[in-house]
């Protein structure tokens, strides 16, 4: 069945990305990730994380820390399902690459 839209159709189907430039915005991606992984362990990421985690565990917790780490959790898990319900809603693939 054939819509006649004055050749909308035609126009939106050109300015879909081709899959050369999601291939490049994947290996930008990718490369992206490499640098602040790289980054991460050249300035001891790990040990300073480890070591906030211990600060927040031999302190007493206040009411607005504990807030602002549940409403941080909250954020990043509703994020998270949005993202997840849009790929099945849509039908992609789960993919993380």
């Amino acid at each position: 069945m054939t819509v006649a839209d004055d050749g909308f159709s035609d126009r939106v189907m050109a300015r879909i990305p081709s899959r050369k430039t999601r291939t490049l915005s994947r290996l930008w991606t990718i490369f992206c990730v490499a640098v602040a992984g790289a980054l991460f362990v050249a300035f001891d990421g790990l040990q300073l994380v480890a070591q906030g985690l211990v600060m927040l565990l031999k302190s007493h917790p206040t009411r607005d820390s504990l807030l602002m780490l549940t409403i941080s959790a909250g954020v990043i898990w509703l994020l998270a399902f949005a993202e997840v319900t849009s790929r099945v809603t849509n039908r992609e693939s789960f993919r993380l690459i």
